[in-house]
């Protein structure tokens, strides 16, 4: 893409998409030129601020619209594959909420397009990191502070039972809660120790929301085993009563590492009387969440700079999801076949 030319963007689903909207109206370099919400009232509300671009209810004018050149896809989870399909045939690019699809045969599919239209870049919203706390950790890691790493927890503690038991997680015909927010946790933890798992096994459950309207799980835990025996384990609580946070732990040889809802610290001594050293690393840094999205349209503007989240990225934590989806069905350990 020419470096002069401005990026012409639209956004679909203006839930996290008004996030999004925000971050491409205020890039110097992108023109939001259309909104889409199928929801006529938050269309009128979040149009407010975007008065100047299209507002519709129909997500084929921005995927049809010839003018456009990126569109943010975050609309409900079902809508993900058609509209990512359309915008790769439509020759556009793609930064799409997570799950970027609901099966793994859907994944080939996205895959292969995306094979056969090179100069078409795609990338997720996995926004966990941009916070200041995990880039933190990832460099001490990368940098071998902790030495040999053996073993990670990455918990997605979601605290948003309503989210859960009502609206379209309840009332769609599937739902995923590792699709949902496991996905999160199982990226962040790859980023950080640069490695991919080679089997999963996992186990879900619906008790916090049995009785309720959501018939799918809402927790699920996973465990990654590497070909060096490391491991990692991930959780999803969707139900549980928990305030929403992203806990983490990383056990090392030289050092472990804490980040709980409690405090968060380095420990490099098994001496009980040695006090541990406190981390003050932003967290949880919302507000740079979009600097996902703003990299992701840098790399579209100039090709030496790469995008926060690759396509590389995104179809290797979604191979995971899914062989932990089908763990999680068969009781068993899966072997992650990565496309």
């Amino acid at each position: 893409m020419n470096r002069k030319k401005k990026i012409n963007a639209g956004v679909i689903g203006l839930g996290v998409g008004a996030h999004q909207a925000r971050t491409l109206s205020a890039h110097p370099d992108c023109n939001l030129v259309s909104i889409c919400d199928y929801d006529k009232n938050r269309l009128s509300k979040i149009g407010l601020e975007f008065s100047s671009c299209n507002q519709t209810q129909n997500d084929n004018d921005i995927l049809s619209d010839p003018e456009i050149d990126l569109v943010c896809i975050a609309s409900y989870d079902k809508f993900h594959y058609q509209q990512v399909m359309t915008c790769l045939n439509k020759g556009k690019h793609v930064y799409v909420e997570k799950p970027i699809c609901l099966s793994k045969d859907q994944l080939k599919d996205l895959h292969k397009l995306s094979k056969q239209h090179p100069n078409l870049h795609l990338s997720s919203n996995m926004v966990l990191r941009t916070c200041p706390l995990f880039i933190k950790v990832r460099d001490e890691v990368r940098l071998n502070k902790m030495g040999n790493i053996y073993h990670l927890e990455a918990d997605y503690l979601w605290g948003r039972k309503e989210k859960i038991i009502s609206g379209w997680r309840a009332e769609t015909e599937f739902y995923s809660i590792i699709h949902g927010a496991a996905v999160h946790m199982i990226d962040l933890a790859l980023w950080i120790i640069k490695k991919k798992p080679v089997s999963v096994k996992a186990l879900g459950s619906d008790i916090a929301v049995y009785g309720t309207k959501q018939k799918h799980n809402d927790f699920a835990v996973l465990l990654l085993e590497f070909e060096d025996k490391m491991s990692i384990k991930v959780s999803a609580h969707g139900g549980g009563v928990h305030p929403h946070f992203h806990a983490l732990k990383i056990f090392g040889d030289k050092c472990s590492f804490i980040h709980d809802y409690a405090k968060t610290f380095w420990i490099d001594s098994n001496n009980p009387e040695q006090k541990y050293k406190t981390e003050i690393a932003s967290y949880p840094a919302k507000t740079l969440r979009g600097q996902a999205l703003t990299s992701f349209i840098n790399s579209l503007l100039y090709p030496e700079q790469k995008a926060l989240i690759s396509k590389e990225d995104v179809f290797k934590v979604m191979s995971i999801c899914f062989a932990a989806e089908q763990a999680v069905r068969l009781r068993d350990a899966v072997t992650i076949e990565y496309l």
